[in-house]
């Protein structure tokens, strides 16, 4: 039924590749976005010679549905690796940064685990599979790698990705592939090495750590330039089901009928009134936590640092008891993110571990950071650029029991026959993932 109409709310990344799939399929796709431009979080923002994101700030190339999706939206000339020197990834212990090792015989070297914890490591194979399915990440960290890696790589690590704790957690649904790996090989050791060829098969490609020249924003505003029907500024307060279809509404207009509806909006906007459910199912759906988060990016003179900042950034244990999470080392990652001279740093503070310090006011917070900064990497100056960006909600956690809230999704789908609900609290947060995911459903819709 390609005459079929497909409304589509919220042009955040899924939204966007689901329609532009859709309407590649023949559809007819409309999109509706409460803001001026697509996205969602996936913003750059340009201030004399300054060059900011404001959500992701990398892209990991590593399946070829997404780089052939990247080539597809003439996007390969704008694309700019990261740079070589920013590989090396640092982690803060006893105040010192030390690079996480990229080898087997830096591994064994490294002054950031004890011996104990090495030989902890080198005993993985041997431990017995669990058959929880529902464990969380600390717990199968500290089974199979020990307390150590747990409180000096898994945490951080948590942190940097979830922006929360790894105890909160569920394995299967944040890290599914480290799940898999011991589910089918006994082993993250054994499944590394044995399931190379497996993952190659699936489409798997070497890593690539990519942004575009103006910025992560390149990738939404090249996909809805190739949208036929796209609004703006179009706040949907509620979606209705009519004996001729699904109606949009937006203050006093409407909008539909429509044969399916995507819901691309993250689940606290939703309410019983934007959506029907009962009151169970919308307890289900409030229990999704999305930590706060602050983002301050911050710019100082190359000769006001100490550290070379030579690598990706660094990431605080929680054991350090640190006010920051960690940073990127901006303008080492991709040039021309900073003037002539100068060092950008992107900071996270807050999450899921301190809560509290993200919702501090720039004059609160900076200095915090700054001081924190000076015993890092030897900051010696004053910030002379900042910006301040404050996320009250910013990633989903897939906690413990997720389960039921993706049944939860399922049921209201089935209930509402035509309705389908994306983003990124539905099979991973990552860009990647977000795009593969609007790929499927567009499959998935066009199939049903």
């Amino acid at each position: 039924m390609k005459n079929r109409r497909i409304a589509v709310v919220g042009a955040g990344i899924t939204g966007l590749v689901t329609a532009y799939s859709l309407q590649k399929k023949g559809f007819y796709c409309e999109v509706f976005e409460k803001n001026t431009a697509p996205g969602g979080a996936m913003k750059t923002v340009k201030t004399d010679g300054w060059q900011v994101e404001y959500g992701p700030n990398t892209l990991l190339l590593k399946d070829k549905a997404v780089k052939d999706f990247i080539e597809e939206m003439d996007l390969l000339p704008a694309k700019i690796s990261a740079n070589p020197n920013a590989e090396k990834r640092y982690i803060l212990k006893s105040g010192e940064l030390v690079p996480l090792p990229a080898s087997a015989g830096g591994a064994v070297s490294t002054p950031l685990f004890s011996l104990k914890a090495k030989l902890r490591v080198l005993a993985e194979p041997f431990v017995s599979k669990n058959d929880n399915p529902d464990q969380t990440v600390a717990e199968f960290a500290e089974r199979r790698l020990g307390s150590e890696i747990l409180d000096y790589a898994i945490n951080p690590f948590v942190a940097g990705i979830f922006a929360n704790n790894p105890d909160t957690l569920s394995l299967r649904h944040a890290f599914p592939a480290m799940h898999n790996l011991e589910q089918e090989y006994g082993s993250l050791i054994w499944g590394s090495f044995s399931g190379a060829k497996k993952r190659k098969e699936a489409g798997r490609i070497p890593r690539e750590l990519i942004s575009f020249k103006d910025g992560i924003r390149e990738l939404p505003g090249t996909i809805s330039s190739k949208l036929d029907n796209i609004r703006f500024n179009k706040d949907i307060s509620s979606i209705e089901k009519k004996l001729d279809g699904w109606y949009l509404i937006s203050g006093t207009k409407q909008f539909g009928p429509f044969d399916n509806v995507v819901l691309n909006t993250p689940l606290y906007k939703w309410s019983s009134e934007f959506l029907s459910v009962d009151k169970e199912t919308m307890e289900k759906i409030e229990s999704v936590n999305y930590p706060p988060l602050s983002v301050l990016c911050l710019g100082f003179r190359k000769e006001d640092v100490r550290h070379p900042l030579d690598g990706f950034g660094f990431l605080v244990p929680e054991k350090e008891r640190r006010s920051i999470l960690g940073a990127l080392f901006s303008s080492t990652l991709f040039d021309n993110r900073a003037p002539a001279g100068h060092h950008l740093l992107t900071v996270f503070i807050g999450g899921g571990r301190q809560p509290r310090l993200a919702s501090l006011e720039t004059d609160k917070l900076l200095p915090l950071v700054i001081d924190e900064l000076k015993d890092i990497i030897g900051l010696e100056g004053d910030s002379v650029f900042v910006d301040h960006i404050y996320w009250p909600k910013s990633i989903p956690a897939y906690h413990v029991g997720y389960d039921e809230v993706l049944h939860t999704f399922d049921n209201i789908e089935q209930e509402n026959p035509g309705l389908f609900l994306a983003g990124n609290f539905r099979h991973g947060i990552s860009v990647p993932d977000c795009i593969m995911n609007g790929q499927k459903l567009a499959d998935r819709i066009s199939g049903s």
